[in-house]
Formats: structure tokens, sequence, C-alpha cells
């Protein structure tokens, strides 16, 4: 499984301080539980901080910043579906202007959101299901991360995490993957390997059964 604690959560100590003077006066409740469920979350009580990102998008579905937090809970429950429409739905909705908390520049948010689209991309191309079936499916995968951690990583040049996935998922990492014979191995290096099973060794009292299906005599 891939790391995803290499992209923090959102700061709780700045988000969203600004949130009293949203003109909609029903996001000013919101506020504190978006908070209690990073603390939550941050302490390890997360399925608790799962339901508390749930209502408050049940209040109000257009906030960005707790669908992240919600998409990020679920790649790291294994559920890559509902991870990816959760954070291309925030990606949406940030790029149209509606980031909810103005404390936490623009372009830092949406580099944590392209981010984590990245390791979720990464994490489905990575699963048995892709990896031993179609080969096209898998290399469309592996593009999109590449490309959404090279646009994190251009919306936030001090994001390292994403300049280096980018990198490891370049055209020319995976072409030189492919030369050394281990390409899963090299575009994954902290994968555990797939155990292989042992050859079956051959019966020695089978030798003459094992020639063919022919017996001399």
């Amino acid at each position: 499984m891939s790391n995803t604690a290499n992209r923090p959560p959102l700061d709780p100590t700045t988000v969203p301080s600004d949130v009293e003077t949203q003109p909609e006066p029903h996001l000013a409740a919101l506020g504190p539980r978006f908070l209690r469920g990073l603390a939550l979350r941050n302490a390890g009580r997360v399925d608790e901080a799962l339901s508390i990102f749930n209502q408050i998008l049940v209040v109000e579905p257009r906030l960005p910043e707790p669908r992240l937090e919600r998409g990020r809970i679920r790649l790291e429950m294994g559920q890559l579906e509902d991870a990816e429409t959760d954070v291309r739905e925030a990606i949406r909705v940030l790029e149209s202007g509606g980031q909810w908390s103005e404390d936490v520049p623009e372009n830092v948010v949406l580099a944590l959101a392209w981010s984590l689209l990245g390791e979720i991309l990464k994490e489905k191309a990575s699963t048995d299901d892709v990896v031993f079936g179609d080969e096209e499916t898998f290399r469309g995968l592996i593009a999109q991360s590449r490309v959404a951690f090279a646009r994190a990583a251009e919306l936030d040049p001090t994001d390292n995490n994403s300049q280096i996935n980018a990198l490891e998922l370049s055209e020319e990492a995976e072409e030189k993957a492919e030369m050394t014979g281990d390409f899963l191995m090299d575009l994954f290096p902290n994968e555990s390997p797939i155990p292989v099973a042992p050859p079956k060794s051959a019966d020695p009292t089978d030798d003459d059964d094992d020639s063919g299906g022919y017996s001399e005599g």
C-alpha cells in the first residue's frame, strides 16, 4: 500500500478561522465541527472523524476541505473509488473558487488536492485487479497519477513529495523500469513483492509417464 502519510492533513489551527465571516449563516456552526473532525483524525479516531465529515457534507456538500479529508480517510480504508470521487469533486470546487478557508493559500490547498488524487490513482494502479488485468488500464492510471503529482508540484513548488512521485512515474522512469525486467517493483518500490509459488518438483517415480504418454514394450 502507498504511504499516504507523506501529505499532511490541513492544519487544524488555521482551518477555517474565518468561517464566521462567511455569508451563509449555517456555515458558522460547521467550522468548530470541522476542527473537531481534524483533531479526531489526528488522534487516530478515524471512524468518529469520518462521521463528522459526513455530517458536515450533508449540511453543506459544496465545502471542499471536508470532502478532501473524507477522501483521505477513504483512501486509507481502501475505498478507492469513493476516495477518487470525493477528491475530484473537491478539485472541481476549488478550481471554481469555492475554497472555504482564507487562511491557507489557494495554491496550497489545491496542491494538496491534486497530490491526494495522485496517491489514489497510484494506489489503484497497484491493486491486483489492475496489475494482473488490462495493461492499458494500468498505464492509464500511472499516466493520470503522474499528471496529478506534476500539477501539485506546479501549484506548490515546496511540495517535494509530489515532485518525487512525478519523477518516479515519468515515462522515462517507466521505460527504464521495463528494461530492468522489474517493472512493477521499480515503479512501486514500497510495495511488498507478490509471492510466487516454487515450481513443482518432478516425481522421480513418474519419469516414464512424463515422457509424453508413451511407454516402451
